[in-house]
């Protein structure tokens, strides 16, 4: 039975291809994919014949054209109709790597950086201008824990709070040594820091407000919008790091951009421009790099989506520093 398959959906394959109408797997031939179609599709490509090297199952949403039209809907014809079967247009919305990082696809956009004269707690280096970012990248849904960071360096991190906390006390040049052995058990050379305008633009999450879930009520404690979303304002002179993931995602799929622990960018500090800038990726020098989205020990302004911290050097952080990675689409 299952050769029969197999012979009839590369015979069939080889017609549509020809044509360029339907999917090999759309047997009805309605444009559309059923699950009932994926479903059998799968069962073919884990025989040992086409599928020798894992046997497993073919996620929905990764690898296949027939999963993305299965969950995204289009024509075959329109997503592409002569390449081969294992193709899929376009980046996956999420995947998650060798360590267990997951990361969602960010589409390319425009937006405007900076807070308005009117963003209660704002800082006068929070010039607004419109910026358009001409790449899509995936950014990681949470801050680098300490699982993950055990996981690669040669020292392990762990303390009372557990694996999905987020590493902290590490300055910009530890997360750039992170980077650099995480691209080597990878083989790839894809993983960075976020540069500052990526931050915000994946903060924000469309959103024009102080925080992705809406505007701020209360510049120190207390804040209904940002309760939603961040860890912040909690008892200083008391540890409370808290683990990634346990607020509100915001629209994007993205967690723990408000509070909890600073975030390293790529980028030197410096004035913003007062003029529309593309992909910009700060100064060329500087003495302080910026960290964003404030920390459990911060006020609430602290923490909105267009705050900068200058804080520390390169070679400086605390208690309250952390990271997340972006990882391109091209080198």
């Amino acid at each position: 039975m299952k050769q029969t398959i197999v012979l009839t959906i590369i015979l069939f394959s080889t017609l549509v291809f020809a044509e360029e109408r339907y999917h090999p797997v759309d047997t009805n031939q309605n444009n559309v994919i059923e699950q009932s179609e994926f479903d059998t599709y799968n069962k073919v490509w884990r025989s040992d014949t086409l599928w020798p090297s894992t046997g497993k199952l073919i996620p929905t949403n990764y690898l296949t054209r027939a999963g993305h039209l299965l969950l995204n809907g289009g024509s075959y014809k329109d997503s592409g109709g002569d390449m081969p079967m294992c193709w899929i247009p376009g980046p996956v919305p999420e995947f998650t790597n060798s360590i267990g990082m997951t990361f969602v696809y960010i589409k390319p956009g425009t937006f405007i950086m900076g807070s308005p004269l009117s963003e209660p707690g704002r800082y006068s280096d929070e010039t607004q201008h419109q910026v358009t970012l001409t790449k899509g990248y995936y950014m990681q849904t949470t801050e680098v824990t300490q699982a993950q960071w055990s996981a690669i360096m040669e020292s392990t991190f762990k303390d009372e709070c557990g694996d999905n906390c987020p590493v902290y006390f590490k300055g910009w040049n530890d997360s750039q040594e992170f980077i650099s052995k995480l691209n080597q058990y990878e083989k790839t050379n894809k993983y960075r820091l976020p540069t500052e305008a990526e931050w915000e633009y994946a903060a924000r999450a469309g959103s024009t407000s102080a925080f992705a879930s809406g505007g701020i009520n209360e510049t120190e404690c207390g804040d209904p919008n940002l309760n939603a979303m961040g860890w912040y304002c909690l008892e200083p002179g008391f540890f409370e790091i808290r683990p990634v993931a346990q607020k509100q995602a915001n629209a994007w799929g993205v967690f723990d951009m408000h509070g909890n622990v600073y975030e390293w960018c790529n980028d030197w500090y410096g004035a913003y421009p007062d003029y529309s800038e593309t992909d910009p990726i700060g100064p060329l020098s500087g003495t302080h790099r910026v960290a964003r989205g404030g920390c459990w020990a911060s006020y609430a302004r602290s923490c909105r989506s267009a705050n900068r911290a200058n804080y520390w050097t390169p070679d400086g952080g605390g208690d309250c520093n952390g990271f997340r990675l972006v990882r391109t689409l091209e080198p």
